[in-house]
């Protein structure tokens, strides 16, 4: 017969087992998510210099430079 407080602690390690696997999954899932919008804006930025010859940088420079505009006036 099995020892009911043996069982509690092997079903609780096995708990913090599963919790890990879970939250290494969790992590990987939101990496491949930033990874993803990542190549979406450095896919965006590539886009735009193409038309307007601005490269990332001077474009981000733009963004930044029109944000504290509109909170400066």
């Amino acid at each position: 017969m099995v020892d009911p407080l043996e069982a509690k602690q092997l079903a609780a390690k096995q708990m913090k087992e599963i919790q890990k696997k879970e939250r290494l999954m969790k992590r990987r899932q939101i990496e491949a998510i930033n990874g993803a919008w990542a190549m979406i804006g450095l896919t965006a930025g590539l886009v735009i210099e193409g038309h307007t010859g601005k490269s990332i940088l001077e474009q981000l420079a733009g963004y930044w430079s029109a944000i504290a505009h509109f909170f400066v006036r």
